[in-house]
């Protein structure tokens, strides 16, 4: 028999921590089996509470935080509101957990790698609506969100600093147009989810979309709870002249955002990449041990379809043989888990992992009272003499007409070991060995076996089952039925109360004040749009005709760039030069820069200069006196052709 998996420390610590869940949740309702349907939920509610919000919203800057407030001055609005912003907190929480337990149960790999390259996708999107959404809000924490985006992507070429001069600048037309764009990315995002967790699933039979019903309940009331008690409240009001030194973070969504004020923004972008680069080949950076393949015998298949059924993966189609339907199985999609091995009525499939015969054999020859099976991930049977243990791929491959001929062999009893019942490395092993041997699902136990003679029990590998099969062992065996041993009792105040624990961080882990400006300084903020002079270059115009008779042509091929200096008490102490926008240089100069100095009276004077054409100056000198927290603007009116300041 081939070597199967082996449990790992690090899947045992979560097998620990998820058993003493199940005790008071029990398997089939622990959530740390269900977090990928939790996310599901989550994105629901956090999509229908959205579009509510939607009719109320006002997409012009001016208005929209009025809008907004105006959305959390009512009852419903509110609870609406803070439903929208928790069950987003909640979302990411969850979608981080789901990967943290895929990663810890090995559920990664080969051929689970499309499902978790799309879910890294879904997660970079989950991020992309949320930094969007709170854009969207125009309060303190919206315009700093905004500039630190607009600071992060200015770093590439295509966009410079025409996205900064949106936030912080004059234009509130540049910013308005920004709002449509980013309302339109943020449903359009909103939708692309849906295609990219149909893709995430798409090898999962019967994907489990929806949580239990005590799970989807209790996380909807809590998150109401919630949002009565702690409202979902904006920051202050935002305004396109001022600069915000400080905004409350969302450490679900901006937890990358305090990094931008420690670190280049060079380093930023590579740790960006990295990151997601890393997560994005982390299925072939570790090296895993796959089943090998299950077999079809074409000749003894009737057809019946139960495998195509069973599987979870989709690996079996049906195909037609000579005007006769038979089982094909498709290798790339294979997990080698047998359950289509315990599926069969006629015993048309094997796996080299479990070769019935050998284990008949070994039975005859050992001639035990008892015979235990079980997965590699579920607990380990006591060492008896009168104990024969065997190891599966999954509970779910043991056929009980193996069962049935096992105990024709004078064994007095079975006892199959399976992991907690939604819990199952390949999803639905143990759930459909349980219908079988509950006389539910075809192959049922057949009538004429006993079924006390069989216990199954849900056990995972960290678990003593010692006291269940001695009690067992010692028991009568009488009766018809199976007898299966779940995980856990529902203990309904306690599970709530774990569940409430994590919704209750999410209120000051979202209005955590950070500082991304020195607080004992002032500011000053040149941002501004400025066309420059042509650069024009004269051509001669080939010809046949005499010399004297050929033209000149004046062609623009681009536009000035232009030196921009910031003096301090007449002391320089900025110079940058900024080129045109556009592949041909030939568009507007976008200029955004933050000037930091010490409260009180400065002398300043701003000085830009074209550096090439007609080299046009512009000046501007002032007197200002700074407070801390305080900043000054200083942009650029096209129509006045002259610098203004903006306080």
């Amino acid at each position: 028999m081939e070597t199967l998996q082996k449990v790992s420390p690090l899947y045992m610590a979560f097998q620990r921590l998820s058993y003493a869940v199940s005790t008071f949740f029990t398997s089939r309702l622990n959530p740390l089996y269900h977090l990928g349907a939790i996310a599901v939920f989550l994105l629901v509610v956090d999509a229908l509470s959205g579009i509510y919000l939607f009719f109320f919203y006002s997409i012009d800057p001016q208005t929209s935080h009025a809008s907004v407030e105006a959305i959390s001055s009512s009852f419903i609005g509110n609870i609406m509101r803070g439903i929208h912003r928790y069950s987003s907190d909640a979302l990411i929480l969850t979608t981080l957990a789901h990967m943290i337990h895929v990663i810890i149960t090995d559920r990664f790999r080969m051929f689970r790698w499309v499902a978790w390259v799309t879910g890294v996708a879904t997660l970079l999107i989950f991020l992309a609506i949320g930094v969007s959404g709170y854009i969207l809000v125009w309060d303190t924490r919206a315009q700093l969100t905004g500039l630190l985006t607009a600071k992060f992507f200015s770093f590439l070429p295509v966009f410079g600093d025409a996205l900064m001069s949106a936030f912080l600048g004059s234009d509130i037309k540049y910013l308005g147009g920004l709002f449509r764009i980013l309302l339109f990315a943020h449903i359009a995002l909103t939708i692309l989810i849906v295609f990219t967790l149909w893709i995430h699933v798409m090898r999962n039979a019967r994907p489990r979309l929806i949580p239990p019903r005590f799970l989807y309940i209790t996380i909807t009331l809590l998150l109401i709870l919630l949002s009565i008690i702690f409202p979902a409240k904006s920051d202050p009001p935002a305004y396109i002249n001022k600069l915000p030194f400080e905004m409350s973070v969302d450490w679900f969504y901006l937890f990358g955002y305090p990094l931008l004020k420690y670190i280049p923004m060079s380093a930023n972008w590579l740790f960006f990449l990295g990151f997601f680069a890393f997560l994005f080949l982390f299925p072939w950076l570790i090296k895993g041990k796959r089943n090998p393949p299950a077999h079809i015998d074409f000749e003894k298949c009737t057809g019946c379809e139960q495998c195509y059924i069973d599987c979870p993966y989709e690996a079996i189609t049906m195909k037609d043989f000579e005007d006769k339907k038979k089982a094909v199985l498709n290798e790339s999609k294979c997990a080698g888990c047998g359950i289509c091995v315990g599926s069969c009525s006629v015993q048309a499939i094997d796996i080299p992992t479990f070769p019935i015969e050998e284990v008949i054999k070994g039975v005859s020859q050992e001639s035990p009272s008892y015979v235990a099976f079980r997965c590699p991930f579920s607990a380990l049977p006591p060492k008896r003499k009168d104990l024969l243990t065997f190891t599966l791929p999954c509970a779910g491959a043991l056929n009980t007409y193996y069962a049935e001929e096992i105990l024709r062999r004078g064994v007095k009893g079975i006892v199959i070991i399976s992991c907690e019942y939604e819990d199952c490395y390949f999803r639905e092993g143990n759930k459909w060995l349980e219908e079988r041997y509950e006389r539910k699902r075809r192959p049922i136990l057949r009538k004429r076996v006993e079924g006390g003679r069989i216990l199954v029990l849900e056990a995972p590998y960290v678990k003593s089952i010692e006291r269940e099969v001695e009690e067992f062992i010692n028991s009568s065996k009488e009766g018809r039925e199976v007898k299966v041993v779940p995980s856990g009792r529902l203990n309904y105040a306690f599970a709530s109360l774990v569940i409430s624990l994590p919704i209750f961080l999410f209120y000051p882990l979202t209005t955590h004040k950070v500082s991304f400006y020195p607080k004992e300084k002032s500011a000053v903020v040149l941002s501004f749009k400025y066309r420059s002079s042509p650069v024009v270059e004269v051509y001669k115009e080939e010809g046949k005709g005499l010399k004297h008779m050929q033209t000149q042509l004046a062609i623009v091929k681009e536009r000035s760039p232009v030196r921009v200096e910031f003096y301090e008490g007449g002391k320089l102490v900025y110079s940058k030069v900024f080129n045109p926008r556009g592949i041909r240089k030939d568009a507007s100069v976008f200029v955004y820069e933050e000037l930091l100095l010490p409260p009180g009276k400065h002398s300043l004077r701003v000085r830009l200069e074209e550096t090439k054409g007609k080299r046009e100056v512009k000046e501007v000198k002032l007197d200002a006196h700074l407070k801390a927290k305080d900043s000054l603007l200083i942009t650029y009116d096209e129509d006045s052709g002259g610098f203004v300041v903006l306080r």
